[in-house]
């Protein structure tokens, strides 16, 4: 069931019980797509109105939902070999998007972004680096067209991966000759697509031909290192690798974020830009919104925004040490030991609590 502007509400299987709830989307006026004639089996993809970012109203914990909608139903475009004239429109609006969204609540959007278990690895994995990039742009004072730049190409950096992403979501095993050139050669790729779908911006195609090379040389494909690459292809580099890492596929689950952040600090000196590595973790927070955790006594919390400076974090029970689900999540002093945080969980640990985990970062 998709809305009047074709935002989907609701995915086939799903049961309405409530009846208010069908006189809204009565009211509304959704309606259900007819497949088209020459493929029964697959929706259309429509893109109404979509060079017009979410809702502002629109509290930003579900504002993602729509933004990963909105970049879902694009790379559906793309393969489809359609809407690539409006390419720039969308993928500006998008980006917009993410800098209001920061704007207003960067911690719900991490913290929607980290939890998300629903839309392909790929977009996620786009967002929350778009997102991460953003975070750590405002950090450093960058001008908005710097950071509108930096956003696009992270919203762009693997457009010429998408024919075969699916494929590489699901393979257990090594890459073949084959793939691997291919990987190799996507950033050059990537921009070149991008300039026949008339990107323009001379930084974001830059960008996105540096997002893989790293401070050593070993990255590619053009083996940059030090200062040949750009500052700004510095910190996608970081933000595209923490999100890789964190955001799980068909054939991997992904990391805490915790242990990625780790990874990138050990990093920091041969692959990436040390300071930018530092301020990105100073940002981002060892424990980032969204983060699940098991306490001493037993309980499962989630951090709901990230630790400020000399303050607690931010710290909210979900299940008591029983293992019984909290309707109401209860503050939790993390200076307390027995609510120090002793593990890490899984999203798919915490299901029954999924309402609730939402309802902390939504308006009342």
């Amino acid at each position: 069931m998709y809305d009047e502007n074709g935002n989907l509400l609701l995915r086939e299987g799903y049961v309405l019980s409530i009846p208010r709830h069908i006189d809204s989307l009565l009211a509304r006026g959704a309606y259900a797509p007819d497949p088209p004639a020459d493929n029964p089996g697959q929706p259309v993809p429509t893109l109404p109105d979509y060079v017009v970012p979410p809702p502002a109203a629109d509290p930003v914990f579900a504002r993602a939902d729509t933004l990963a909608l909105t970049l879902k139903r694009l790379h559906a475009h793309l393969l489809a070999a359609s809407l690539q004239a409006e390419l720039r429109q969308v993928v500006l609006a998008l980006a917009r998007g993410i800098i209001d969204a920061c704007s207003e609540d960067a911690d719900a959007l991490l913290a929607a972004l980290h939890l998300d278990r629903q839309h392909p690895y790929l977009v996620i994995q786009q967002l929350l680096g778009a997102t991460l990039v953003e975070v750590a742009a405002c950090e450093m004072a960058l001008d908005e067209s710097t950071r509108l730049s930096l956003a696009c190409a992270a919203l762009t950096r693997d457009l010429a991966l998408l024919p075969v992403q699916t494929q590489l979501d699901q393979q257990a095993g090594a890459l073949t000759p084959e793939q691997a050139a291919l990987v190799r050669s996507h950033p050059e790729r990537s921009a070149a697509l991008l300039a026949t779908m008339g990107v323009t911006d001379p930084l974001w195609l830059e960008l996105v031909r540096q997002h893989h090379e790293r401070t050593d040389g070993s990255g590619y494909p053009r083996a940059l290192s030090g200062d040949a690459i750009l500052p700004g292809a510095r910190l996608l580099a970081i933000a595209d690798s923490y999100a890789a890492m964190v955001t799980p596929r068909p054939n991997r689950v992904g990391q805490f974020p915790r242990d990625a952040l780790k990874s990138l600090f050990l990093e920091r000196a041969r692959l990436y830009d040390d300071p930018l590595v530092q301020l990105s973790i100073k940002t981002l927070t060892m424990h980032p919104p969204g983060t699940l955790a098991r306490l001493a006594n037993g309980e499962f919390a989630v951090v709901r925004s990230r630790q400020k400076q000399n303050e607690p974090m931010d710290l909210w029970s979900l299940y008591d040490s029983s293992g019984m689900p909290i309707l109401r999540p209860q503050r939790r002093d993390s200076t307390d030991p027995a609510h120090g945080i002793t593990g890490s969980l899984r999203v798919e640990e915490c299901r029954s609590a999924a309402l609730v985990l939402k309802r902390l970062w939504m308006k009342s």
